[in-house]
């Protein structure tokens, strides 16, 4: 099986690079028909594998979400494999090494935005599934896919997507390709995710902007208003100063604090991940970065703008605008956490001064119980292809749509895999997937599917 999968590797490759070379945004303010270009080259990657009931599941926002099947018996399980074909925005093109949506190759990396998230996880189970059906034919499992098409901007059709197909969707354990591992070459199954949420806030103090000569002074300065509120949300620590804002919080166990510390994480490996500056003092000594990380609320403020940095001048600026992001760790509820947040900031702005407040969809945070044999089987299937020990580890990240499938389908097992690792660079420039955990992630997927079948 190994061999088979090396062989067909190039194909695989192939396969991703044509779709990350699909500008697949998400976001309202990009042009959208690259989301339904890339949702029609899914369905047909699908057709040409020779699935079955290929279809489309389009929510509200009309981003489609893709639906297949490759059936083998009733009384064989069925394993939802889910995947997303939208990616971030490239960002600071400036700072790519190669054009963002080129699909480039360098060494043992595959350059371009989606390349790791999360068009990889579409060809995982692809390929795993091809491999499956020509190994064990009508002795393999059962396998749905469902490819969602906004999860980057926030899954906010994908519960109506399950809640309206739950009955085309039924399955006894979904795997959920969108994660990573600890580090490149050591397999990981997540089994904590922090929620998120965000708020944008506005402040205005006058219909314009205004000569800072002639008028600052009497009129309040509606970015240094709206920084003071912002830095009151947390002390020099990070530590938040909201109200209430942790008390669902669930502190990790003894067991999973020392998980954690087995994995012999280090401030060094640390700075070096996320490009810290070495004069930079950490909020958390060494051995708290990855219960902070997976385990801990945070606040983050994601975008502020007054005036504009290319033409600034002498100007008082009219008005201030914050996007103010949220992660939430196991315990806490992300409607209750952003309206704590929403009434925190309202209470500060300055008398008089107008102020708007938008809220994003969030999401809650996901933990699940490893204790069902489907996680050994995933485990050892892991291990075996990588050949090395497979770490549970947690996420500091949100997806969505974990919370989803268990509100949809009940206490079923929830595998969390995927094939990120530390310097992918997934959401910022020069996203990037290592080649090498690409195929082992497919290995791992047909061994665990293989397994299933005996």
């Amino acid at each position: 099986m190994k061999n088979k999968i090396h062989e067909k590797m190039p194909e695989y490759l192939e396969i991703l690079k044509s779709l990350v070379r699909i500008p697949s945004i998400s976001f309202d303010n990009f042009d959208q028909k690259h989301v339904l270009e890339s949702a029609g080259a899914v369905k047909a990657l699908f057709e040409k594998a020779g699935f079955t009931n290929i279809q489309f599941l389009v929510p509200p926002s009309g981003r489609p979400t893709v639906y297949a099947e490759s059936l083998t018996s009733p009384d064989k399980p069925t394993i939802l494999l889910y995947a997303h074909h939208d990616v971030q925005p490239p960002m600071r093109e400036a700072l790519w090494d190669t054009p963002p949506f080129d699909a480039v190759q360098k060494g043992e990396r595959l350059y371009g935005r989606g390349t790791c998230d999360d068009k990889a996880g579409i060809v995982t189970h692809l390929a795993a599934a091809l491999q499956v059906r020509e190994w064990k034919g009508k002795e393999g499992p059962n396998l749905k896919f469902i490819i969602e098409g906004e999860e980057e901007s926030g899954s906010a059709g994908f519960a109506k997507i399950l809640k309206e197909n739950a009955s085309l969707l039924k399955c006894d354990a979904v795997i959920v390709a969108d994660l990573g591992n600890f580090a490149k070459g050591t397999p990981s199954i997540t089994t904590t995710l922090r929620g998120m949420s965000a708020v944008a806030v506005t402040l205005k103090a006058a219909k314009a902007p205004l000569h800072s000569g002639s008028w600052s002074g009497p009129i309040p300065d509606p970015a240094q208003a709206l920084c003071r509120m912002i830095a009151n949300l947390t002390d020099a620590k990070g530590n938040i100063n909201i109200p209430h804002f942790e008390d669902g919080l669930v502190p990790p166990t003894a067991e999973e604090l020392a998980s954690y510390a087995s994995l012999g994480y280090s401030e060094k490996t640390f700075r070096k991940e996320g490009g810290v500056l070495d004069s930079v003092q950490l909020n958390v000594p060494e051995n708290e970065i990855l219960p902070s990380l997976w385990r801990r609320p945070s606040i983050t403020v994601t975008a502020i703008e007054s005036g504009s940095r290319l033409n600034a001048g002498n100007v008082l600026q009219d008005s201030a605008y914050a996007r103010i992001g949220i992660r939430l760790a196991p315990g806490m509820d992300a409607d209750k956490c952003t309206q704590l947040l929403m009434d925190f900031l309202k209470a500060q702005v300055p008398a008089g001064m107008e102020s708007e407040f938008i809220v994003e969809d969030g999401a809650n945070p996901f933990t699940t119980d490893v204790s069902h044999p489907y996680f050994k089987l995933m485990s050892e299937a892991m291990s075996k292809a990588y050949e090395s020990p497979t770490k549970f580890i947690g996420c500091g990240a949100s997806i969505p749509g974990a919370e989803y499938f268990r509100n949809t389908f009940g206490d079923i097992p929830i595998l969390l895999t995927g094939i990120e690792d530390p310097e992918c660079a997934a959401h910022g420039e020069n996203e990037s997937l290592y080649i090498p955990d690409f195929e082992h992630g497919i290995l791992s997927e047909t061994l665990f599917f293989g397994g299933l079948a005996k």
